[in-house]
């Protein structure tokens, strides 16, 4: 697994941290540090997440909501 992977699926983990079941979000890159987090079931259901960086590893900011 790659090093890009790796952080995916951290930042997929950790969405666990804003109350949301990691299994149910897509996470859409934007921009270097941006994501779109879309609901698999309702797509029109997303969020914006904004990225630090910790040390090497991105880790999660803020989520906002964008779309219900």
């Amino acid at each position: 697994m790659t090093q890009q992977q790796n952080n995916l699926l951290k930042l997929q983990t950790e969405l666990s941290h804003f109350g949301l079941n990691p299994t149910e979000w897509t996470l859409e890159k934007v921009q270097t540090w941006s994501y779109v987090i879309r609901n698999k079931i309702d797509k029109s259901f997303a969020l914006y997440g904004k990225l630090q960086s910790n040390r090497k590893t991105p880790t999660w900011k803020s989520i906002d909501l964008v779309a219900l």
